[in-house]
């Protein structure tokens, strides 16, 4: 689990180098993993892509429940009212 959470943290943050991560994980969990992990990034990357390229809109309790988020990263222009 721990191994998982670091990757999780060096792909979305640059929290530790992926190369290393890489050869822990292929030691420990074996390349199948590693390249599970790897689509399961991918197909949530490409899911997002979609869903902003097809304008789905975001739910208003959505935005409420992620108000800091959206404040933080200035997302209110892209939301429709």
């Amino acid at each position: 689990g721990n191994l998982v959470l670091r990757l999780v943290d060096a792909v979305l943050l640059g929290s530790e180098p992926l190369g290393t991560l890489h050869d822990e994980i292929i030691a420990e969990l074996g390349p199948e993993a590693l390249v599970d992990a790897a689509a399961v990034f991918g197909n949530f990357e490409m899911m997002n892509r979609v869903a902003d390229a097809t304008g789905i809109p975001v739910p208003a309790q959505s935005v409420e429940r992620e108000r800091g988020l959206v404040d933080l990263l200035d997302l209110e222009s892209f939301l429709r009212h």
